[in-house]
């Protein structure tokens, strides 16, 4: 009941920050709260971009206020979807959508960089689970960003956040 309550709180939360987003692609930052410790984030087009089997992807930068945590969102444009590659220097994880429900996974062997072993003793599996469907309706990337930047801390065990 918890984890439903706070679901629905950050996607009224979601709402109400959008109307303080900007043009992500045009050099405007995201703006929003995470509703978690690590507090506001910020969300900037990277200016080094994230490289995944010799291909340079589409990268963003997500900050947070009251985190050291770097956090580095690579895209991957598919046919039907854009996949999301979460990564920080110890820690990877996936949001993709299948059949019209965006959500998180494991990250897949083909992007993977953080050795399995290392990254499933960091993840939080209460979260992981709480995440494997966030939305089903359609949403732009710039949306789908917001959604990432506010779940994504729950997605790490409280002890490893301060070292990712």
């Amino acid at each position: 009941m918890k984890t439903k309550l706070f679901i629905l709180t950050v996607c009224i939360a979601i709402l109400g920050m959008s109307a303080s987003a900007g043009d992500i692609k045009n050099g405007q930052a995201l703006k929003g709260t995470s509703l978690t410790d690590f507090g506001n984030y910020t969300v900037v087009k990277a200016d080094v971009p994230m490289v995944v089997n010799n291909v340079a992807l589409e990268t963003y930068d997500l900050n947070y206020a009251n985190s050291n945590c770097e956090v580095r969102i690579g895209l991957v444009k598919e046919k039907k979807c854009t996949t999301f590659i979460v990564r920080t220097e110890g820690f990877e994880i996936e949001y993709t959508c299948n059949q019209g429900v965006f959500g998180v996974k494991k990250i897949e062997k083909k992007y993977q960089e953080v050795p399995t072993a290392e990254n499933d003793c960091k993840l939080d599996r209460v979260g992981y689970f709480a995440q494997r469907v966030i939305c089903q309706n359609e949403k732009t990337d710039d949306e789908l960003l917001g959604l990432i930047a506010c779940y994504f801390p729950n997605l790490v065990k409280d002890e490893y956040q301060a070292n990712l």
